[in-house]
């Protein structure tokens, strides 16, 4: 009888080592498994809606549309007499309103259609950097925001702002005077959409690029980059290229100007998907946790 007591015991016992080590691995178990979904709840970022970026075939220039929740900003217009391909968009998809239009620097083939787009949609904030500019399409420029009574921002410190979800930053020129002078004036633009990082590099050449890369606020990799200067090679092209490591890197260019054949061989070294504006509009859209890209 104490035999099969001792037994039984002994077998309550082991029953209950045997419960506890259970509840234990359960517990752990779902302990790990909170900790896997809060941590999946802190790194993903996709958001309810999407962000659509246009990167228009204007030949050598600039103009970008970004779209999001109803909001619309234009960084940059192309030249003058490829206002058209802007404002048959804007028309197309109606666009009666751009919340914000960001002048990246005033040489002919980023401000040249500007005025065209001022007249033609009703432009909330107007951003820009601050020099000077005698050029005809620059003096258009000024004639059509005094027209439509619109003061311009000259942006001198970083300047933070949001465009629906999208957070953007403008990083301005630090110098007063450089020597490739509108170039370097280049005002730059991060955005960040959930996971997804997007820079406009505006035409910065080796004196910006340098600025940037030293720039202590702005961590330079980025999933989509729009390439400087329109492939342009400076002598520090690829420190930067490497800095920001594009998964994507989209260049305005025209079939009669080219890319410099370096800058094309640096990213594909990256691995980057590169789009040329020459071979039609590229069309980028995310929501915030993909990409996903077109070319017309």
């Amino acid at each position: 009888m104490k035999k099969t007591k001792r037994r039984a015991a002994m077998r309550r016992r082991w029953q209950g080592q045997l419960a506890l080590c259970l509840l234990s691995v359960l517990l752990l178990t779902g302990c790990a498994r909170n900790a896997a979904e809060q941590q999946d709840q802190g790194t993903e970022q996709k958001t309810d809606s999407e962000l659509k970026v246009t990167f228009f075939d204007v030949g050598k220039g600039d103009a970008v549309l970004l779209e999001s929740e109803g909001q619309a900003m234009l960084i940059d217009a192309g030249y003058d007499d490829t206002a058209d391909v802007i404002l048959d968009y804007l028309e197309a998809e109606e666009i009666q309103q751009l919340d914000y239009m960001i002048i990246t620097h005033f040489d002919k083939d980023h401000v040249g259609g500007a005025d065209k787009v001022l007249e033609a949609v009703e432009v909330r904030r107007v951003l820009q950097p601050d020099y000077e500019s005698d050029s005809r399409q620059t003096e258009q420029y000024l004639e059509a925001l005094d027209a439509e009574n619109i003061e311009p921002e000259k942006v001198t410190e970083r300047m933070e702002f949001a465009l629906a979800e999208a957070g953007c930053t403008i990083y301005p020129p630090r110098q007063k005077d450089y020597e490739e002078k509108d170039n370097d004036f280049s005002l730059v633009l991060s955005l960040t959409f959930g996971e997804e990082r997007f820079l406009f590099a505006g035409d910065c050449e080796k004196e910006r690029l340098s600025e940037l890369m030293a720039e202590p606020e702005l961590e330079l990799e980025h999933q989509v980059l729009k390439v400087p200067h329109h492939g342009r090679e400076e002598k520090n092209s690829d420190k930067f290229l490497l800095a920001v490591s594009p998964e994507a890197a989209v260049i305005t260019c025209s079939e009669e100007e080219e890319p410099d054949k370096e800058i094309l061989e640096l990213l594909g070294q990256l691995g980057a998907e590169v789009y040329l504006t020459s071979e039609g509009t590229v069309t980028c859209v995310t929501d915030g946790s993909s990409l996903s890209f077109s070319q017309n």
